[in-house]
């Protein structure tokens, strides 16, 4: 398959000129019109380079020599274009990509010209040592400044205006709970992104947890806090201190000191944690529009779509269970909520046809990603063609572009589990990485600190103890004869199957631990 689409076309261009030659060349044969060379002797016919042969028309002849030279210079070219575009060190152009990373450093790729933005998202994601590539998305901006996000399965060329080289920003796309990351690289990404939403004002702190979560950004940026009757480093070069008032400040130190010893990445941790909680967390808004005219955000979450004013002040909430349908039509989006006793459009005028799409898409995609056990089909294989791709496809499908609609390709529990057994092949266990409890010292200062961190061990070893079936009795029975101890022995008689292996279970065998669990 040619993969210049130009090339493709022109070949096929000089296909139908070969075979319109063809049929010009019969029927002048049939009406005995014969070319140089190829005239029959025993006729008597002759050609000396100057007259035309006796009885023969003339204008079928020269018409059917010109169009015949025609379509052989065209192939010829063809062929040759044919040959170079199999070799990349001959044809390949190539496409220059500035992406724009969270701690504001700008990364050059080159690409090939043809593309997607796939490629680009993963090699992105390859510098920065990320394999959880499902997280994280590409933004650039439309052509009436809307930010949008690129879709992986198209060509890059294809969505961002104006001319190479592309201009992009990495960012996370999908925010899940920190239990469920895997990577240090992928927690240190959400840190950035999280802390630079809270310095733009995106997510907003309660007012009795702000100074513990900026003092966690402190001691995951710049470390302990040597001198606890001064600003830390942080407060004295973070951009928000204008904001601060003196006692808010001197919170922040207290805070900070609390955490001494605490490693970064355990500080990077909690801060995770602490903003998942926060009730704008991973919260997408798009301005838009109602039928009176009145500007609002809808902000598109992992279980609600949210409705707030222009100051994102709550209006009105919708869970994905009473969203019967979502419609895009040009600028336009209109969504069909169902309620126990009435069925309510809403229609939401946007800046552009794009930035209709991209909320669609945002709606649908976030749906698919938290809510569904499995992508569906008629997400994934969505399409549309333009004029030139509708043509081609008549001739052949395979070789047609589509443009997909929707880029999700796995809910959050499949990519979990994906990247879990990934990690797990290479011989690095992520459940074992994913425990970044520190370690430090013990001392007046970080006594609660360290009980915390050891209450929370302290279950994660209780919890790993209980039946994996109902997670409340103590684990006490073994499987015969597969050998797998996961249950309770109140469970095991209820099963047939080992949950693990599901081979058939002869036998439960009781055994004893040396150590009690909880109350049974």
């Amino acid at each position: 398959m040619l993969e210049n689409e130009n090339v493709l076309f022109l070949f096929r261009v000089g296909k139908t000129l070969w075979s319109c030659f063809r049929l010009v060349d019969c029927s002048a044969r049939a009406n005995h019109v014969w070319f140089p060379g190829s005239a029959p002797r025993e006729q008597g016919m002759t050609f000396d380079g100057k007259s035309t042969y006796s009885g023969l028309d003339k204008k079928i002849f020269i018409r059917s020599t010109k169009l015949g030279w025609c379509s052989y210079v065209v192939y010829s070219c063809l062929i040759f274009l044919w040959i170079t575009e199999r070799n990349d060190q001959f044809f390949q152009f190539k496409m220059l990509c500035h992406v724009s990373l969270p701690d504001f450093v700008v990364t050059e790729f080159k690409l090939r010209e043809k593309a997607r933005g796939q490629e680009l998202l993963q090699e992105v994601c390859k510098r920065l040592g990320i394999i959880e590539v499902d997280y994280f998305g590409l933004q650039f901006t439309g052509p009436k400044n809307e930010v949008l996000w690129l879709n992986t399965r198209n060509m890059i060329r294809r969505q961002i205006p104006g001319a190479s080289p592309y201009r992009l920003q990495f960012r996370v796309k999908f925010f899940v709970q920190p239990q469920y990351l895997l990577q240090d690289s992928t927690r240190h990404q959400f840190f950035l992104h999280l802390k630079k939403d809270l310095e733009e004002g995106k997510i907003t702190p309660e007012p009795e947890k702000a100074a513990s979560v900026y003092a966690l950004i402190a001691q995951a940026t710049v470390g302990d806090h040597g001198d606890s009757y001064s600003p830390c480093d942080f407060c004295q070069g973070t951009e928000v201190e204008s904001q601060w008032t003196s006692e808010f400040r001197a919170n922040v130190s207290v805070e900070h000191s609390k955490l001494k010893g605490v490693r970064s990445a355990a500080a990077k941790q909690f801060f995770i944690k602490e903003m998942s909680l926060m009730e704008n967390y991973g919260i997408e808004y798009h301005l838009v529009k109602n039928e009176s005219g009145l500007s609002l955000n809808i902000g598109v979450g992992s279980e609600e779509i949210t409705i707030c004013d222009d100051d994102l002040n709550f209006v009105e909430r919708f869970s994905y269970s009473c969203l019967k349908m979502a419609t895009q039509e040009k600028n336009n989006l209109c969504l069909t909520m169902i309620t126990p006793n009435s069925e309510n459009m809403f229609i939401f005028r946007l800046l552009s046809q794009e930035a209709a799409c991209a909320l669609y898409r945002s709606i649908t995609e976030y749906h698919a990603f938290y809510r569904c056990d499995t992508v569906r089909n008629n997400v994934t294989d969505q399409f549309t063609r333009d004029l030139k791709e509708s043509l081609i496809s008549f001739f052949d499908d395979k070789c047609s572009e589509k443009k997909y609609i929707f880029d999700v390709q796995r809910t959050s529990r499949e990519v979990y589990d994906h990247w879990r057994r990934v990690l797990f092949k290479r011989g690095c266990d992520p459940i074992q990485n994913n425990k970044v409890v520190d370690q430090h010292k013990e001392n007046p200062q970080t006594s609660d600190c360290h009980a915390a961190q050891l209450q929370e061990r302290l279950t994660k070893m209780e919890d790993s103890l209980k039946c994996k079936i109902c997670m409340d009795r103590q684990i006490d029975t073994v499987f015969c004869p597969c050998g797998h101890m996961v249950s309770c022995s109140v469970c095991a008689a209820n099963i047939d199957s080992c949950p693990i292996c599901r081979a058939n279970i002869e036998r439960a065998q009781h055994a004893f631990f040396p150590i009690v669990v909880g109350k049974t």
